[in-house]
């Protein structure tokens, strides 16, 4: 078996996976059970944290090989965690090849949801909040004309490269400017407080906390605390920004 091949694909499931939102648990479970099917293999260690990967193999007669691979970004796209387990199930109950594998894992690397595909969703989900909070059919209509002011923010914040920490506080801003602009037009038809708070929920961390929960019980406090940190610096962000909005909207109105 080609050592080198094999400690590749399990590098490149375990990056394509912690890019994805994968729990580092959940990362070095996969590539574990990739690299134990070396043959003659006396020691495979994976190490996982939120902003890298360590793997090492040794086979019998042979030195220890160590590969290290820093992962800067990472975002939510929980398809190709279940694409990168399927495919690793299927090598690792021989259906697939090593080769198979990983030009597998390569095609997936190159796979993202399209900007539209994005913005529609993110305004559903503000919708959907919004109906689920209690909201009117005004509210509603609100909502929508909310998300639009949303992905346009979000996506103008992508296009000039924002620091995800001001891309926060941007989207946030975004959110309230236009809620107040909707509510001075709508008056007392419009619920504002549900409105906001619907369409802001899907810049809430969610994914974030929940990862941090999973890890931390599992007893990965290093990776546990990371994601808390993210979680709150987000948060802080998205609460900075809806501040700011809410604070000039005073100014102006």
């Amino acid at each position: 078996m080609d050592t080198q091949l094999l400690l590749k694909t399990a590098m490149l499931a375990g990056e394509i996976m912690l890019r994805s939102g994968a729990e580092t648990y959940r990362v070095e479970d996969t590539m574990h059970h990739i690299l134990k099917t070396a043959d003659h293999i006396e020691m495979a260690e994976v190490l996982v944290i939120m902003t890298g990967i360590s793997a090492t193999i040794k086979l019998e007669n042979e030195k220890a090989v160590t590969v290290t691979k820093r992962v800067e970004e990472r975002d939510t796209n929980l398809k190709l965690v279940v694409d990168v387990n399927e495919i690793s199930r299927q090598y690792c109950g021989d259906d697939l090849t090593l080769e198979q594998a990983y030009e597998k894992l390569s095609t997936l690397k190159q796979f993202e949801f399209s900007r539209k595909t994005t913005n529609l969703a993110m305004m559903g989900v503000g919708v959907g909040f919004t109906i689920f909070f209690g909201g009117s059919i005004a509210d509603t209509g609100a909502a929508i004309v909310v998300g639009l002011f949303l992905v346009a923010f979000i996506s103008a914040g992508q296009d000039l490269k924002f620091h995800p920490f001001i891309q926060d506080i941007f989207a946030g801003f975004g959110v309230a400017f236009a809620c107040c602009l909707l509510k001075e037009g709508l008056g007392d038809q419009m619920n504002m407080d549900t409105v906001m708070i619907g369409s802001f929920m899907p810049l809430v961390p969610g994914m974030a906390i929940t990862n941090a929960v999973r890890d931390t019980l599992r007893g990965d406090y290093l990776s546990g605390g990371a994601r808390v940190m993210e979680a709150f610096l987000k948060a802080l962000g998205i609460a900075i920004g809806i501040g700011i909005g809410l604070a000039l909207c005073a100014k102006i109105f």
